[in-house]
């Protein structure tokens, strides 16, 4: 396993990581992974040492002496990148042979680092954040040589991959314009885990801070949001608090706008910062559609949180909001219709309550255990030596809902699925 982060950090990337860790060790299989010095907000830190070997769970651990620089700024998460992918790049050619490598995306190119360890031996390349794309469009990266030669090198290295794991539909349709066999390209939403801890009411009290409605958005404050909207959006309504719970790059920008901004809570308090949210914001700017998928909103979804979802209309998020009926969504170019929805969601708590029933259904349909089984049957086929997933590769679907609602409100809320604007009338 290929992935610059992994507990102590606390990226996402590290906790999905760790659980396909986990899940391949429950099905019986032995996991070396090969990661960096703790360096994303960890819960604890290392001494610098050129290799450190661990065991975590019954899994061999080898984390190589990148960089700890600080990630909110580019250069320090530069020299993260580069120094992991130096070293470890360096590890994966001294490293025994493995049947099959499983390579993540933290760092961009680690899939390189992969096909190194490989050796001739199938890659499955789990694909979370599509790049350079990603980085030109936040912002990162200007468009130039550089950019080219990236993709360059990506387009080598999918090629070279033997299965390429999407987060969605939408980033698998970018995948198959590049010309990519299509036999070898699936979706496997990461999924979310069900509340494992109970709600407590004074972490909840203390978050909402006696406000009477709170649109939350809990996760990291990075280059993927449509953060200007959302603070421009609530200066235009009444009687709603906006509260960010985390941290990134764009945190000191949106504090100096005047935006609540608190640090992360402890992993023990998640039910809770769910909770204290009426609504749970999901947030993707435009142009990073089928770039990322945030996985912040399948963690909404496990605890059934009703969804504002700040995205274009062809962004993963929308679909699945507009597919399960799970909430309202809102063109992340616009304030006026991001205010539109926060309003009419304040004023509506019995259909947030029919929101909130269908996103646990959704929940449920995308749990994390039940996704990490498919992915590790998609890996044993890979080591297999299978080369054609065409069976697979269809967008998973769910059809009928696989649970009747019966907590639905008189007054059923209908989502018009049209481009520019989202439009809501009642059913009676």
């Amino acid at each position: 396993m290929v992935n610059q982060y992994f507990p102590p950090d606390t990226a996402a990337t590290a906790g999905t990581t760790a659980d396909l860790v986990g899940a391949l060790q429950d099905a019986g299989h032995r996991v070396s992974v090969l990661c960096g010095r703790p360096s994303y907000d960890p819960d604890a830190t290392t001494p610098w040492r050129p290799m450190r070997r661990e065991s975590r769970n019954g899994s061999d651990l080898e984390r190589v002496g990148s960089t700890s620089f600080d990630r909110r700024k580019i250069e320090g998460r530069t020299a993260n990148y580069l120094s992991y992918l130096a070293m470890a790049g360096v590890r994966a050619l001294l490293m025994p042979r493995p049947d099959v490598v499983v390579a993540g995306s933290d760092p961009p190119l680690a899939v390189w680092v992969a096909l190194a360890a490989a050796r001739r031996r199938p890659v499955v390349y789990v694909v979370r954040d599509l790049h350079p794309e990603a980085a030109v469009a936040a912002g990162w990266l200007p468009p130039g040589l550089v950019a080219r030669l990236w993709e360059r090198l990506h387009r080598a290295a999918l090629s070279r991959s033997s299965l390429i794991v999407c987060l969605g539909e939408t980033m698998a349709s970018r995948l198959r314009d590049k010309g990519l066999a299509l036999e070898r390209i699936v979706v496997v939403p990461d999924g979310g885990r069900p509340p494992l801890q109970a709600v407590e009411p004074s972490v909840v009290e203390e978050l909402r801070a006696g406000a009477d409605f709170v649109a939350l958005h809990a996760g990291n404050l990075g280059s993927a949001g449509a953060w200007r909207t959302l603070v421009d959006a609530v200066g235009r309504v009444g009687g709603v608090r906006l509260l960010f719970v985390g941290d990134g790059a764009a945190a000191p920008e949106l504090r100096a706008r005047g935006a609540d901004v608190v640090a992360f809570r402890p992993a023990s308090e998640l039910a809770s910062v769910m909770a204290a949210g009426d609504v749970q914001i999901v947030t993707v700017r435009s142009g990073m559609e089928g770039l990322v998928v945030p996985s912040k909103l399948y963690t909404a979804l496990a605890h059934g949180r009703p969804l504002l979802a700040v995205a274009p209309s062809s962004s993963e998020v929308a679909h699945i909001v507009r597919q399960w009926r799970c909430g309202l969504i809102a063109d992340p170019e616009s304030p006026q219709e991001v205010a539109r929805a926060l309003t009419w969601m304040r004023n509506h708590p019995w259909d947030l309550e029919a929101m909130a029933a269908r996103s646990r259904n959704a929940g449920a349909f995308y749990a994390r255990d039940r996704c990490l089984q498919r992915l590790v049957s998609l890996i044993e086929a890979a080591a297999a030596g299978e080369s054609d997933f065409s069976a697979e590769a269809a967008e998973v679907d769910p059809g009928a809902f696989p649970v009747v609602i019966r907590q639905e409100s008189p007054h059923e809320i209908m989502l018009d699925e049209i481009t520019e604007v989202t439009e809501i009338r009642r059913r009676n």
